[in-house]
């Protein structure tokens, strides 16, 4: 993959135009995550020409980009990332096309995220910052902020476009508070193909226990099965999630193993492809918390 992307980089290098001097027309954002593409165009509106390099539906911790890829990032005024060590080839690719705007590592610039152990008892920050509405929020502000300093001409649009979607996402805060809090707490345990959910369940009060670590490229291994199938069955779980992004299969063993009632697929890497009814950050939320309180509150 590594000769790969090279090879990308040089051939994109050798075709790419030398950048433009100042802004002229709508301000090119080139975004690597699904939601910041959201974001991205919710914020900018009219003034805005978003490429949403990672697809819909598409798994970013195994992402690769193409060299067509690489040259939007490469004529983007802003690239907005996830950050938090999600694209592990971006400071690769960043010193190999040196691009002519801003390289802004969204998950970098939050106030606050979460630590997690991860493999050989290293402690890992945990990447997956829109699992909670208030880092969404936080997240336009930055956009607007980073939007505002390249096209300052159009500061108010971008200020009332930022308060439209986050108006959205506070309503949405209100209806997932409201339904989490029909399920006792003791019922609150999600149990997911990797370790995705943090900020969800610092949020609203979940323990998760996942089969893989934070990424979708780590393995379970026996022993960590072993103890998801004693918890399910110790702590009577109601249902155990597949995600859109990881190989069911090892979710479909703890079924098997356990009788558990499969209760949906998830999104956690962002959001779902067309016709996936998650093609939006609201509609992907509101997937997840349907699916989660109607599995896990039990008859």
């Amino acid at each position: 993959m590594k000769r790969l992307l090279g090879i990308a980089l040089a051939l994109t290098l050798a075709a790419a135009p030398a950048p433009a001097e100042g802004l002229r027309g709508p301000i090119r954002v080139a975004a690597l995550n699904t939601v910041l593409t959201e974001v991205a165009r919710e914020v900018g509106g009219d003034h805005v020409e978003v490429a949403g390099i990672v697809p819909p539906g598409v798994d970013p911790h195994t992402f690769s980009p193409s060299p067509a890829d690489i040259r939007a990032l490469a004529d983007a005024d802003l690239v907005l990332a996830s950050g938090m060590g999600m694209e592990s080839y971006l400071d690769r690719l960043v010193s190999s096309i040196g691009p002519r705007g801003v390289v802004v590592r969204v998950g970098d610039r939050l106030p606050e995220g979460i630590e997690v152990e991860g493999v050989r008892a290293r402690t890992e920050k945990d990447p997956h910052w829109w699992g909670s509405i208030a880092n969404v929020i936080l997240a336009a502000d930055l956009v607007r902020r980073e939007l505002v300093r390249i096209d300052p001409a159009h500061a108010e649009e971008f200020a009332a476009n930022t308060e439209t979607y986050c108006a959205r996402l506070r309503v949405l805060e209100a209806w997932v508070s409201a339904e989490v809090a029909r399920l006792p707490a003791a019922r609150r345990q999600l149990v997911t193909s990797h370790d995705a959910f943090g900020y969800f369940a610092r949020d609203y009060g979940f323990a998760v226990h996942s089969l893989n670590g934070l990424s979708t490229e780590s393995e379970a291994d026996a022993r960590t099965v072993a103890a998801l199938i004693g918890l399910i069955r110790r702590e009577r779980v109601g249902a155990v999630f597949a995600e859109s992004s990881v190989d069911p299969r090892l979710v479909g063993d703890l079924v098997r193993e356990t009788g558990v009632a499969l209760g949906g697929t998830l999104y956690a890497d962002g959001l779902g492809p067309k016709g996936s009814g998650a093609e939006t950050y609201e509609a992907a939320y509101r997937h997840n918390v349907s699916a989660i309180v109607a599995a896990l509150a039990g008859p």
